[in-house]
C-alpha cells in the first residue's frame, strides 16, 4: 500500500471481481445519497467508491447498470 487512500482502492479494486464491484458501487451510492441527506463529512470518500467501481467495470467492458436493488443511476 501506498499509503494514498484513492491510489491503493484503484489498485485494490483491480482485484475483486465484478459480483463484488457491482456491490461496492450499489453500496456506495446508497451511502453517498444518505450522507448527502445529513451533512455526513465522508460522503465524498463514497463518492469516490462510486466511481472508482463504476470506472473498474467500464474497463473490464461491464456496462450493466442495474443491479439486483434495481438502481438504475450510473
Amino acid at each position: 500500500m501506498t499509503n494514498n487512500w484513492h491510489s491503493d482502492t484503484i489498485k485494490r479494486f483491480k482485484e475483486l471481481d465484478n459480483a463484488a464491484l457491482l456491490f461496492i458501487r450499489e453500496d456506495a451510492y446508497l451511502a453517498a445519497k444518505a450522507g448527502e441527506t445529513i451533512d455526513n463529512p465522508k460522503t465524498g470518500q463514497y463518492w469516490d467508491e462510486f466511481h472508482y467501481a463504476s470506472q473498474e467495470l467500464r474497463r473490464r467492458g461491464v456496462t450493466a447498470i442495474q443491479t439486483k436493488r434495481g438502481l438504475d443511476h450510473a
